[in-house]
This record gives C-alpha cells, sequence and structure tokens, in this order.
C-alpha cells in the first residue's frame, strides 16, 4: 500500500479522470463501524446522467494531512483529521455511500483541475440529493447535554408558539429568558440562565464552519440541507429556526449577537432562502453580504459567489492562475461598470500588512474580512432577523444623483470629483470585529476567550464614547449652530451617530441620547478625564464602572426613563458608527471617517458615487482611504458642479 505522494496523486487522478465538460469524481465510502479503517472507491461520474450522491460542507482545518483513508483498495490517500472525523461519522454501517467532498474528488495539486471543478461547483451543489453540512465534533461526555439541550429547545419553541409568545414571522421568542420566572422557564423546560448546560452551544456557534466563504453556495443551491454537529443531526429548517429561537432569548453570558460567526449565519440562512426561490443577485451584494466571510485561497473569496451571482453567465472561469491584483481589479471595474455606482468602495478596509502590495488603494482586497461596515449597507442585517430594526438609508446620492464616469489608466482610477473639505480633528473609534476561536480548541479556552474579548470590547467602547464627547464639546463651543443644515450642532452630532439610519430626532432618541452622555460622564469620573486603555488598570475601574452602570439603570426604570429595550435597540443602531472615527473638518462639516484617516486627509464626493470618501494627497494623485458619513453632504446638498476636477486615484 503507498501514501500519497505527488506522484501517486498524479496516477491516481490519471487513472480517474473528470475531462469532460460535466465530468465530475465521486467517491463511494465503504461501510464499517466507526473503530474501522477508513476505505472509499473513487470513480468518475457525469453530471448530465444524474447520479445519486451527497455533497458534503465542512471545514479542511489546519493544512496538515495527518489522516488517511484507503482509496481504491491499494492507495493510503491522506487527508486532514477534520475530513476524517467526518467521514468516520457519515459512514454506514451496512452499505456504501456515495459522496462528493472537494478534498478527495478534486485533485488539489492541479490549478487546471482545481479551475475545471469549482467551475462546475454550482451544478454540483444543485444536483446533489442532500448536502451534509458537518460542524465538528463534540467531547463524548457532552454529547448527551447537547441532544438533550436541542430538543428541549425546539420543544420550548413550540409551547411558546401555542402560548403566543414566539413572533411568528422569525420563530423568535418575544420573551428573553431573564424575564421569565421559575413557573415559565419549568413550563417551557427550559435550563436556568446561568445553567452550564447552555455553554455546549458553543460548539455550534464558535464552529470554523460559519466563517468559510464556499459555505454560501453549499448551503443555498441543494434542495435539502442536513446539518450534523457530533451526535445530532438535523434539517436546516429546524436548525436554522432554532439558532433564531436561542439568541432571541438573551441567554446572559452566552449572547451570540457580536460573533462574526452568527452575523455570517444570518446573511447564510436569507442567501439559501432567496437562491431556492431563484432569486440571484449581483455580486456585489454577494461580497458585502459575505465580507467575514474566510477562504484559504484569497481568490476563493470570489470564487466561492460566483456560482450565486446574478451575472453568473458572463462571468469569466476561475483562474487560479491570475494574480490577487490582477483578479481583484477586474473585478471591482467590472461591478463599477454593472451597477453604475462605486458602492463596492465600502469594502476598501484598513490598510493591514497581509495586503498585497501591488494593489491599488481604489481596489478592496477581498481576501480580508477587516474593516468597517459599508455605509450603503447600515443596518441591513438588523432589520432582516428583528421584528422593529432601524429605518434604513439606502437612498444617500452624495454626488446628486449624477451617473458614473470614470476610466483607468493601468492601476489609476481617473473620474470627476468635488474635494468639498479637509479633516481637522478626529476622535478615536473601536477596533471593529475581532476573529472568533474555533471550539474544537475546547470550550474552556473559548468562553475565556470571548469574555476577554467581551471585556475589552465594552471598555474599548466607553474610551470611543468619551472620546467623541470631547470633540463634540469643543466643536459646539466653537459654533452652536451647525451651517450645512441650519440646526444645532449638538443636534447634528446625534444624528451623525445613527449614519442616516434616522430622519429626525424624536423624543425617545433624545430621551436614550440624555442616558448615553451619562456613561462618557462616568467613565471620565473615574478616569479623571483621560479615560484608559492599558488593562491592568481599566479593568478594575471598568468593574467598578459597570456596577454604577447597573445601579443606574434601577433608578431609569423607577423614575419611568426609556426602556432597556429602547436604550439596547438604538445602541445597536449605532453600533457600527462606532468603527469609524468622528471628524471635524476645517470648513465645520462633522461626519464619521475610516480608522486609518489622520488630520490633513481631503473629504471628496466622486461623480456617480453614493456616499463622501476620504483621499489621502499622494505624488500625481491620491490614495483612497475608504468611504466617509458626512452629516449634512449625504444628499447632494454640497456637491457643486463648478467645482468638479477630474482626479486620479492610485
Amino acid at each position: 500500500m503507498e501514501s500519497n505522494t505527488a506522484d501517486l496523486s498524479s496516477t491516481l487522478y490519471r487513472t480517474v479522470t473528470a475531462d469532460g465538460p460535466d465530468s465530475i469524481r465521486l467517491i463511494h465510502l465503504l461501510p464499517g463501524a466507526l473503530t474501522d479503517e477508513l476505505r472509499c472507491t473513487l470513480a468518475g461520474a457525469g453530471l448530465s446522467a444524474g447520479p445519486d450522491y451527497e455533497a458534503l460542507s465542512y471545514v479542511w482545518g489546519p493544512p496538515v494531512f495527518d489522516a488517511t483513508i484507503v482509496c481504491n483498495e491499494d492507495v493510503a490517500f491522506k487527508i486532514t483529521s477534520s475530513l476524517h472525523r467526518a467521514l468516520v461519522r457519515l459512514r454506514a454501517v451496512d452499505k456504501p455511500r456515495v459522496l462528493w467532498v472537494d478534498q478527495i474528488c478534486i485533485n488539489q495539486a492541479s490549478k487546471p483541475d482545481r479551475a475545471a471543478q469549482v467551475a462546475r461547483m454550482t451544478r454540483i451543489y444543485s444536483q446533489c440529493q442532500n448536502a451534509i453540512v458537518w460542524l465538528g465534533d463534540v467531547p463524548p461526555k457532552l454529547q448527551i447535554t447537547l441532544i438533550e439541550l436541542m430538543q428541549t429547545l425546539a420543544s420550548a419553541q413550540k409551547r411558546q408558539h401555542r402560548d403566543g409568545l414566539i413572533l411568528s414571522d422569525l420563530d423568535v421568542s418575544a420573551l428573553p429568558l431573564s424575564h421569565m420566572d421559575a413557573a415559565q422557564r419549568k413550563r417551557y423546560g427550559l435550563p436556568a440562565s446561568y445553567d452550564p448546560r447552555w455553554k455546549v452551544l458553543l460548539y455550534i456557534y464558535a464552529s470554523f464552519w460559519m466563517r468559510r466563504t464556499w459555505i454560501v453556495q453549499e448551503v443555498a443551491l441543494p434542495r435539502k440541507v442536513d446539518v450534523l454537529i457530533g451526535p445530532v443531526i438535523m434539517d436546516w429548517q429546524s436548525f436554522s429556526s432554532v439558532l433564531y429561537y436561542v439568541e432571541s432569548l438573551k441567554v446572559p453570558g452566552l449572547s451570540f449577537g457580536s460573533l462574526s460567526s452568527w452575523k455570517a449565519f444570518l446573511a447564510l440562512a436569507v442567501r439559501r432562502v432567496l437562491t431556492q426561490k431563484r432569486d440571484f443577485s449581483p455580486l456585489s451584494e454577494l461580497l458585502f453580504e459575505h465580507r467575514r466571510g474566510k477562504a484559504t485561497d484569497a481568490r476563493d473569496r470570489i470564487f466561492g459567489l460566483m456560482g450565486l451571482a446574478a451575472e453568473r453567465e458572463e462571468m469569466p472561469p476561475a483562474d487560479y492562475e491570475a494574480s490577487l491584483t490582477r483578479l481583484f481589479t477586474n473585478v471591482t471595474v467590472n461591478m463599477f461598470r454593472r451597477s453604475g455606482n462605486l458602492d463596492v468602495l465600502g469594502l476598501v478596509g484598513s490598510f493591514r500588512p497581509d495586503r498585497p502590495e501591488d494593489l491599488p488603494s481604489w481596489v478592496p482586497d477581498y481576501g480580508s474580512p477587516q474593516g468597517p461596515h459599508p455605509i450603503t449597507k447600515i443596518g441591513t442585517l438588523y432589520t432582516l432577523y428583528t421584528s422593529e430594526g432601524p429605518q434604513v438609508s439606502t437612498k444617500f446620492a452624495a454626488s446628486g444623483h449624477r451617473r458614473l464616469s470614470f476610466g483607468t489608466d493601468g492601476h489609476t482610477l481617473v473620474l470627476p470629483a468635488v474635494i468639498v473639505g479637509e479633516i481637522r480633528e478626529l476622535a478615536g473609534c473601536c477596533a471593529g470585529q475581532r476573529d472568533d476561536v474555533d471550539v474544537q480548541h475546547g470550550i474552556v479556552l473559548v468562553i475565556l476567550v470571548y469574555a476577554f474579548q467581551g471585556l475589552q470590547d465594552q471598555i474599548e467602547a466607553v474610551n470611543t464614547s468619551l472620546s467623541w464627547e470631547k470633540l463634540a464639546r469643543r466643536v459646539i463651543a466653537r459654533s452652536p449652530t451647525y451651517e450645512p443644515t441650519g440646526e444645532s450642532t449638538q443636534d447634528a452630532f446625534l444624528m451623525t451617530y445613527f449614519e442616516g439610519q434616522i430622519e429626525r430626532l424624536t423624543d425617545e432618541i433624545l430621551a436614550v441620547q440624555a442616558l448615553g452622555r451619562f456613561v462618557p460622564m462616568m467613565w471620565k469620573i473615574l478616569t479623571l478625564d483621560s479615560g484608559c486603555t492599558w488593562l491592568p488598570a481599566a479593568i478594575p475601574l471598568f468593574i467598578v464602572f459597570r456596577f454604577i452602570m447597573q445601579i443606574s439603570r434601577l433608578v431609569w426604570d423607577i423614575l419611568g426613563y426609556p426602556s432597556i429595550s429602547a436604550l439596547e435597540k438604538h445602541t445597536e443602531m449605532m453600533k457600527d458608527a462606532t468603527d469609524r472615527r468622528l471628524f471635524t473638518t476645517t470648513d465645520g462639516l462633522i461626519g464619521l471617517a475610516p480608522p486609518d484617516s489622520v488630520p490633513g486627509d481631503r473629504l471628496a464626493l466622486l461623480q456617480g458615487g453614493r456616499v463622501p470618501v476620504v483621499l489621502r494627497q499622494d505624488v500625481d494623485g491620491y490614495r483612497l482611504v475608504g468611504e466617509a458619513y458626512v452629516h449634512g453632504a449625504m444628499y447632494g446638498e454640497v456637491f457643486d458642479a463648478q467645482k468638479v476636477a477630474v482626479i486620479k486615484i492610485r
């Protein structure tokens, strides 16, 4: 028996070819017990013949091929341990199981074979009898806990339906767990708020599967999808319904809403619903929705979504020989042309060290999931998954509905623009989305990391609030009236915090903001007006701060101030804004700029762009820093056609 060295692998794939226009390979996973050696047969098939098979959706894990499956009787084919565990779970006891598994069915050492098979992925997942999502294993001592908890949650959801305590259109609870008394929890069979059994759900929410780019089409396209985690198997509809329900319970110490994996799941669930209705979106929309997805090869951030794009028939086939710069630039230019706007510039994130050196500043690094939330998409996921979301402004027209006109000169973007200001002062911002931790490293580690990250985020948030409050006070002292709109500068700042999600300041918003100012005030007192970012000092101060805030909330309730739910709703609306830096310009404009902005950067309105951008002067042109929100300039109010000049962005 031989192992799959490069030579043997090549021999195997030459024997089992997939050269035809609809040819694929399938494995016949041979029957066996849990402890038996894995064995399979690799065989060719034609999609036009309608073969019966299931398709696996899973995470490769680290590129360490330390497990083995015996293929075609005598080849010890090396696979990752993650795939090995999945196949052991999937193997039947009494009959073969026919599967499509990318790690084996594609010759990963051959770029042409990868490209050819990727081009067939849409058909592979559309035609499969069933897709199986493998989220990972669960330690034996927790398997019964997971099974029982998932059953309990499904039962509780049905009981709440009967009691009229479920928002039927979303399958979510109208009553958070903390608002249930002991009798209600007993009726629904739910564990108490701090019961350790809740933590087993982290094996779902913290699964690295949630963060893969390829899962989007692997879940969206198949007619039927089953989810397998350890010994638990559920159909997709039941699985997603339970997850919505758990999130709505808001279990203390187990809030998933801040996790990038949870946000990825929300986008994935909607994409499956739309795709099953044959409702395909432009590639630009897919990249916005799934921008937090990850892929080992950055090209797959594009290739993994092409099969779901409305323009998929017009797109060139996947080419793994193409450089990242050429691929990303061509995709960006094509999206400009197809959409007729510059919205995709919202995906330009921070200038990270791993950004390709020759990538133009105006081309997003699609391989990086980092960066602020695009301004044209503010609030979109929030409104899709709550019954009472914010009003989303998606009709920005900073250049006054003028048609996009642009050209390219090599790596330079050439287009008309109006420079409207220069940044004078900037406040701080939050770091934005942090990476999640793989639960396979251990649930205790995951809990500790999330707890520490949560503490960091909260300290960062209060420091940002204090920084914003200080800047606002300075600007208000200089100019009580905001000239571009005629409103008070204080109201202009409040509107800016919502990034255009509201049209006016209601009494509820003003009351919430009055309470909101209490937060930086208390942090200012505790830190002697300087804030505190050094964690050894910040953590004890923050514990005191949190205690004061809890007492204050009780007082607010007694005095009849806005409800905590109202406070949480408006805080959620403003969350994306804190990924940017509050700024003011030399001409008195205020707004929110990308994290990398510095004093001296220019504000510009690009013709055909819906939102302003921040530019940095460079040799013979500018570099794009990113999108900005500028209060009083989002609907063409300051776009002066007499000042239009052609600029170059490199």
